[in-house]
């Protein structure tokens, strides 16, 4: 992973053939102390997860390709679970035959390169199990677990 910072929070990352790019977004998070952000995404993958979140099971149902794929978009968002970097990115691949798939990512292996482009924000963004539906929701600043059903009822 190389990155360059060009001045008020905006990086773009680098990832090379082989490298993991959920973790290594997580390295970058961690060694910039960045704790909230956006991550903006191309390139090509040798191996991706893509997950679509099931609501009734609450779980991911999750597709593994082994393929050369290219990433006509991975985006998401930077935040904290607990004192861990956390990144919640969702991708949408493409093989050969130019099909789309898209879902949640979790995990992948670069192929050739990925170009990524990173907006750190001022504060923490933070991750917290939801049992309810299944998955590490997103807090505000500010808020505390428990707020969301108050804040969807206004």
């Amino acid at each position: 992973m190389r990155y360059h910072h060009f001045g008020d929070g905006r990086y773009v990352v680098r990832l090379d053939s082989g490298e993991e790019v959920v973790a290594s977004l997580c390295a970058f998070a961690a060694e910039r102390k960045v704790t909230a952000g956006w991550v903006w995404a191309i390139g090509s993958l040798d191996h991706v997860v893509l997950g679509f979140l099931d609501p009734k099971e609450k779980v991911y149902l999750k597709r593994t390709f082994d393929e050369r794929l290219e990433v006509g978009m991975l985006s998401g968002n930077l935040g904290m679970e607990g004192d861990k970097p956390f990144a919640h990115l969702h991708a949408t691949v493409s093989p050969r035959e130019l099909l789309s798939y898209t879902g949640h990512c979790h995990e992948g292996k670069v192929g050739v390169v990925v170009e990524a482009f990173v907006t750190a924000l001022p504060g923490r963004l933070e991750r917290v199990h939801d049992e309810k539906h299944g998955f590490l929701r997103l807090f505000l600043p500010g808020e505390a677990p428990g707020q969301e059903e108050r804040a969807s009822a206004r």
